[in-house]
């Protein structure tokens, strides 16, 4: 679901805890100096439960402490996921200790974010009423919000362990101050990356893909990189350059079967479109249960890795004086190309990026040299049979990974 509206964030503890009061007085302080919002307590149980409301955004908020151990069975999806274990390996035994615990959640609307509910959401679509919260701005909004206040309530308490729901994502309490405090939204807080691969073999380098959960909240699909020899990070800080150019102001989706990479061709990857029910060989044979946005990687320098696919750099040309030997011979198909390149490069330079187009010769060679032309501000291309190419200036390239920047 695209922003989804009802927003948690469980918090656990191996003690019980008394401060729920100071960290929802807290928050109101600090919010308020932040952004200016201001709320009222429409409902509270002093030291286990309180309901804000902020009318000027019809932001409703709680915080609810509860002194029993969290439902186990909530963990499930969270406990399969090997990223998790590899953030906090003893994350099982956190949560084996865990005595009380903290639920946050965010929604907005009177309605407390009940239009999550499949049912009640067809129902009021069928009667006209807009689903509340329904923007990219709202739910960032959301998250951001929800983050601070799991920040405070980890500031009054360290918690063993916080379990974000909207990405699945269960770390430890030490390591969560670092995600939430990260830059805007989708951040490495909001993507799941759900490691998977063939176990190596003797001799054999291991190979790991990528498949994310967290991502259809703003594109309506997940992110997948098949496995490969290239180390996850380097994949998944790719699928957050992805993410940035498809959600920034101006951003798009890069069409199915072109590539992108920086300015200063460092790296290339492909992207493909999957629609749910397509085989992608992730979980072969069975079906994708979810669209799927594909992302191969072709060229990455830092890594020392080139696919053999991968259209070198030489083959560029200007897709405003082509060689005539790449074009179709039907004038209209031809005019068709053209215009798709128009378009594709109008979408590039709408982000600050650049678009080129390369073709490999029927023996693999270069192309024949086009008109002489003023060199277009260009970066990325395309095989012969995919033939328009946005890229992304070393700027929109930038992204976050485990609160790390990178360029």
């Amino acid at each position: 679901m695209l922003y989804p509206n009802r927003l948690q964030a469980a918090l656990l503890f191996d003690r019980p805890i008394r401060d729920l009061e100071a960290m929802m007085r807290d928050f109101v302080r600090i919010e308020g100096m932040r952004s200016g919002a201001q709320f009222n307590v429409p409902e509270a149980n002093p030291g286990v439960f309180y309901r804000l409301f902020g009318g000027a955004e019809e932001l409703m908020i709680t915080f609810e402490y509860l002194d029993h151990p969290a439902n186990a069975e909530a963990f499930r999806g969270a406990l399969s996921s090997p990223f998790n274990g590899i953030a906090t390996p003893d994350i099982r035994e956190r949560i084996i200790r865990s005595q009380t615990h903290i639920l946050l959640e965010v929604s907005h609307g009177v309605m407390a974010g009940v239009e999550d509910d499949p049912k009640i959401a067809a129902f009021l679509n069928q009667i006209g009423t807009p689903r509340a919260g329904a923007s990219q701005s709202q739910f960032e909004r959301r998250l951001a919000v929800l983050a601070l206040m799991a920040r405070i309530a980890s500031e009054h308490a360290m918690p063993l362990a916080v379990h974000w729901t909207q990405s699945d994502i269960l770390i430890g309490g030490e390591l969560f101050d670092g995600l939430a405090a990260g830059e805007a939204a989708p951040g490495p807080l909001h993507i799941h990356p759900f490691l998977f691969g063939p176990r190596a073999a003797p001799g054999e380098d291991a190979k790991a893909g990528i498949r994310t959960f967290g991502a259809r909240h703003w594109l309506g699909r997940e992110l997948i990189v098949q496995p490969n020899v290239l180390p996850w990070a380097a994949n998944f800080e790719v699928l957050f350059a992805f993410l940035k150019v498809a959600t920034m102001p101006g951003g798009y989706v890069i069409p199915d079967g072109d590539t992108f990479g920086p300015e200063d061709r460092s790296l290339s990857y492909r992207v493909l479109h999957h629609d749910a029910g397509a085989n992608i060989g992730y979980a072969a044979p069975e079906p994708a249960d979810v669209p799927f946005y594909e992302l191969v990687p072709l060229k990455h320098v830092a890594h020392g890795f080139i696919a053999e696919e991968h259209v070198p750099d030489a083959n560029a040309f200007d897709d405003r004086a082509f060689p005539a030997s790449v074009m179709p011979d039907d004038q209209d198909a031809k005019m068709a190309l053209a215009n798709e390149w128009a378009e594709k490069r109008k979408l590039a330079e709408g982000i600050g990026g650049r678009f080129e187009v390369r073709a490999r010769g029927e023996d693999g060679s270069e192309p024949p040299p086009p008109p002489p032309a003023p060199p277009p501000a260009q970066v990325m291309a395309p095989s012969p049979g995919q033939p328009g190419l946005p890229g992304l200036s070393g700027r929109g390239l930038r992204s976050r990974v485990f609160g790390r920047k990178g360029l």
